[in-house]
């Protein structure tokens, strides 16, 4: 995504009036990058690097890839304008975040 803070704040936009939620689904990634070398991590990493990666650089975004880990999703989220930022749930593929406004 070039411009993941942008689209978290049009998505702000339609939430705001209506107090609703947004469900953000990613793959799972521990902030660490070294809490991430194992099967699922490196074959993550891979897919960003050939997908994601290239595809945010193409419009001079932040490359933050596949494997943003929470920390950056949650710093991107809330500097959109989010005032709430959570883990809901896990799963051993993907991390489920919530997001209101």
């Amino acid at each position: 995504m070039g411009d993941p803070v942008g689209a978290a704040r049009h998505v702000l936009q339609t939430l705001k009036n209506r107090d609703g939620t947004w469900m953000l689904v990613e793959p799972f990634a521990n902030d660490k990058i070294e809490d991430n070398l194992n099967p699922l991590g490196r074959l993550f990493y891979s897919i960003s690097s050939v997908v994601c990666v290239p595809a945010s650089l193409n419009e001079n975004g932040p490359a933050l890839g596949a494997q943003a880990g929470e920390a950056n999703i949650a710093e991107t989220v809330k500097s959109a304008g989010f005032s709430r930022f959570r883990r809901a749930t896990q799963t051993p593929f993907n991390l489920v975040f919530e997001a209101r406004p």
